[in-house]
């Protein structure tokens, strides 16, 4: 009996390729494609995520917990996005579907400054914590998801290019390119992009590089000029809906601009026909004068003046840490004109604006440094001060946490002649639980100084001790509150002022806390204090 020979196995079927691959374009071509895309996608998030925080700090402030929120955010983001886009690429192995996900994720990025203007307000009336988790969620969730797709998505059609021989080298090729783009990304926003560009104009920038290789994508994938309209008009519509609802201009504003610290502002009204030009950082309204004469606006800027309560009632040297609008430095100045008055500010765009819009160059006695306070004090270890004045704190939402440590401190302390004074800004509370950062803060200059003094500047107003106000400390190694108590001042003279607004130190809860370098829970207080 014949036998008949057995059947060869069929051949196992080929994985199918991306429809690139057939007719689109060459292997090659593709794979290039897919690297450049992914490094372009790797950039982009790091820009977003970069300049996101520029947008943020305005409403949300420059604390530890918006970048918290903000890296938090993009990091789930893209774990999200890696599941979705390996799960799509095996369900759809055509290149056009990179083209869609990064489409979809320009539309989203030319609506991220419309959508804050419509919503940072309100959402930031829900805390330093909160209200940043939820900005971030809305603005940058979505798109960090569809951009987070990328990378998985083209090591899946990087492998089908080269028959998913080299798996390891196409997961290992698409992931050092993508790693490089967030290092250029990163690099670009912090150096260049953010001191070169408007925010809003960086974010419509990257959205149109986005829309740009999406079309390419579609190209690439040989789909039909119909088939790629839909992508076009919403990149469209989404940049002239963005563009539409630009915030206008607030009248009264001379200058405003984008730097790399702070979205800085300058603005000029007539109250009480007295010209007030004001220096606002972010949201705060930092310092300010008659923009005719120079005289100062604010009462906390006069301040300074307490170092007069001393014997001899005089400044030879000082030192402010922190610009405002240079109201103080050139007003010590013009008082003592003998006097070598320094200011570090860490916003070199601040002192810049000082030059042009607050009579900087008109007092060259006072000179001005780029650069941060600690560093400052540390590269000038030889040099004393007759009064150091602190002022580098950035509204009600943030404190440069290590501008406020025993440490620090100390070296204020190191740079003040025998009978020189510490005085500082502090916007806080002097009752109840917003005063938590006044009692702490006390704590920490007692460490240091034997005498610490304390002056509610809205004590002669009728404001309730335990809502924020301007609260000056201030800090000496000779007992002042005699020369307070016992000082002769007539009615209506800025001492009598000054000194009326002098409150005793029992008035304000004692605290535990006790800054340091090490262990500093000022951001967190301060939120607290905000949810109060």
């Amino acid at each position: 009996m014949s036998r008949t020979p057995a059947k060869s196995p069929a051949p196992a079927p080929q994985a199918a390729e991306p429809a690139t691959n057939a007719n689109a374009a060459s292997p090659r071509g593709t794979r290039f494609f897919l690297g450049l895309s992914c490094f372009l996608a790797g950039a982009a998030m790091m820009v977003i995520e970069i300049c996101a925080y520029r947008l943020l700090a305005p409403f949300f402030g420059n604390s530890v917990y918006t970048w918290t929120a903000l890296i938090g955010v993009i990091l789930i983001a893209f774990s999200a996005g890696g599941f979705l886009g390996g799960h799509l690429a095996d369900r759809k192995m055509a290149l056009d579907l990179l083209g869609w996900l990064l489409a979809g994720s320009a539309v989203l990025t030319f609506f991220i400054p419309a959508l804050h203007t419509a919503f940072a307000l309100s959402l930031s009336a829900h805390g330093l914590i909160a209200g940043p988790v939820m900005i971030s969620l809305l603005l940058f969730a979505i798109p960090g998801i569809l951009l987070g797709a990328v990378s998985p998505a083209a090591v899946r059609f990087y492998s089908l290019t080269l028959k998913d021989t080299h798996v390891g080298a196409a997961a290992g090729t698409i992931s050092m390119l993508g790693s490089l783009g967030s290092f250029v990304g990163t690099f670009l926003s912090g150096f260049f992009l953010l001191s070169t560009f408007g925010v809003r104009s960086i974010f419509f920038g990257t959205a149109a590089l986005l829309l740009v290789l999406a079309v390419a994508a579609f190209l690439l994938a040989k789909n039909t000029l119909k088939q790629q309209a839909p992508v076009i008009l919403s990149g469209i519509f989404a940049f002239g809906m963005s563009w539409l609802t630009a915030p206008t201009p607030k009248p009264g504003v001379l200058f405003e601009h984008e730097s790399f610290y702070h979205h800085i502002e300058v603005s000029e009204r007539q109250v009480d026909g007295i010209m007030r030009r004001v220096l606002q950082l972010d949201s705060t309204a930092e310092g300010g004068m008659d923009a005719k004469t120079g005289d100062l606006i604010m009462p906390y800027q006069q301040y300074w003046k307490l170092a007069l309560l001393r014997n001899p009632a005089k400044v030879s040297s000082a030192l402010f840490i922190g610009a405002g609008a240079f109201g103080m430095p050139e007003n010590v100045s013009r008082d003592f004109p003998e006097a070598a008055v320094d200011v570090v500010e860490i916003d070199p765009q601040v002192i810049e604006v000082g030059r042009k819009y607050f009579k900087l160059d008109e007092h060259p006695r006072v000179k001005a440094h780029a650069g941060d306070a600690r560093r400052y004090l540390l590269e000038n270890g030889g040099k004393k001060w007759d009064l150091i004045f602190g002022d580098a704190y950035n509204g009600v939402r943030q404190i440069p946490p290590h501008l406020v440590t025993q440490e620090f401190y100390q070296q204020i302390a190191d740079h003040l002649e025998p009978k020189g004074v510490f005085i500082m800004n502090l916007i806080a509370a002097v009752a109840g639980p917003r005063s938590e950062l006044t009692s702490g803060m006390l704590a920490t200059l007692r460490k240091v100084f034997p005498h610490v003094e304390i002056f509610d500047v809205e004590a002669l107003g009728h404001y309730p001790p335990d809502r924020v106000r301007n609260v000056i400390l201030m800090c000496s190694r000779e007992d002042l509150k005699p020369l307070i108590k016992d000082r002769y001042a007539a009615d209506g003279s800025w001492e009598k002022r000054l000194i009326d607004t002098h409150i005793p130190a029992g008035t304000v809860p004692r605290s535990a806390y006790v800054f340091t370098d090490d262990h500093n829970p000022v951001d967190a207080i301060i939120a607290r204090g905000l949810l109060e």
